[in-house]
């Protein structure tokens, strides 16, 4: 048998990960399931450049671990929670002849794949329980339009994310048989829009690259928790030098504010589970960077890893993040 807890209850599942995206707080946590429908670290080297007319098929394994003190979800108090998520992003961008209002049109369609572990302590039936919960699914899918502008050692990049609510989102449950929580989701269970302007200086001469974007992540409410996140903001940076051999070395890192609070029954009920007066997040990440780029059967074929630390987190996840890349154009 399987209880569902009530949706006036619900506020924010912290065990929640989308495409996105993971579970954050620390020791409490912001935006509905403890992070928000954007991936930080998406953009980096090259983040102002579109791509050449053409097609281009690319994917991303990213590697998050971690460590919460303490969550709420759906009124049940977790402690000493540890998370382990892989994350597959298959991206397919196609960059269009022609021009719109001067730039160059580019069409992103993104698929994440989510194989996720929360594992945490909790009172469960009056007996402290260590408890873990796994579930492999897909996240909600990406599709990001673009314009990209070319000046010479100058480049502008306007795109829009939108994230599609169709990826694997439940309530959070208790199954009174086996004692045990289901908490994992990987959807949002709303729409995301993520306005985004990014700019690349970059000599082929000297080889050094400096890019920077700047997006806001606007968020519908979840009518199923009534739980409206408030504007998020992130800032996204890579300093780079690019060698003649086809490799780079660089560093990369990004700032992230949520610009307001979060509103609606569900978070004003997880403001009185944790007893807290904001729930406002930020966060910090910074890490190494290389790249290497080359040709097969005439294509370009490139390959990108990175490392980022998170640090400075205000009621949110604190992240070690392995992230690889790999980019075929036809």
């Amino acid at each position: 048998m399987t209880n569902r807890f009530p949706r006036s209850i619900t506020g924010v599942l912290a065990g929640a990960i989308t495409g996105a995206l993971l579970l954050g707080a620390a020791p409490l946590h912001a935006t509905e399931g403890g992070s928000g429908s954007y991936l930080l670290g998406s953009r980096d080297t090259m983040s102002g450049i579109v791509p050449p007319p053409g097609t281009y098929l690319s994917a991303d394994l990213v590697y998050y671990t971690g460590h919460i003190d303490q969550l709420s979800i759906s009124g049940i108090v977790l402690a000493n929670a540890n998370t382990e998520i892989f994350l597959t992003k298959i991206n397919l961008t196609h960059s269009f002849d022609g021009h719109i209002l001067g730039g160059r049109p580019a069409l992103t369609i993104t698929v994440p794949i989510v194989d996720g572990t929360l594992t945490f302590d909790s009172v469960l039936f009056g007996a402290s329980r260590r408890i873990s919960d796994h579930r492999t699914g897909f996240s909600d899918p990406i599709i990001t339009p673009g314009l990209g502008w070319d000046n010479g050692h100058s480049h502008i990049a306007a795109q829009l994310s939108i994230f599609v609510p169709v990826g694997y989102y439940d309530l959070a449950t208790v199954d009174v048989v086996t004692r045990s929580i289901d908490a994992l989701s990987f959807g949002k269970n709303r729409f995301a829009f993520v306005p985004t302007l990014s700019y690349t200086s970059f000599s082929p001469k000297s080889g050094f690259e400096f890019s920077i974007s700047s997006g806001i992540t606007l968020s519908l409410r979840n009518q199923a928790t009534d739980y409206q996140t408030a504007p998020e903001w992130q800032v996204e940076s890579a300093v780079m030098q690019h060698l003649k051999s086809g490799f780079a070395f660089g560093a990369t890192g990004y700032g992230y504010y949520q610009l307001g609070e979060d509103s609606g029954t569900g978070a004003d009920n997880l403001r009185r589970q944790l007893g807290a007066q904001s729930l406002q997040a930020r966060v910090f990440g910074a890490g190494p960077l290389i790249t290497y780029a080359t040709k097969l059967n005439g294509h370009s074929l490139s390959f990108k890893l990175k490392y980022v630390e998170e640090f400075g987190a205000k009621r949110r996840f604190e992240s070690q993040i392995f992230w690889g890349n790999i980019a075929y154009a036809f």
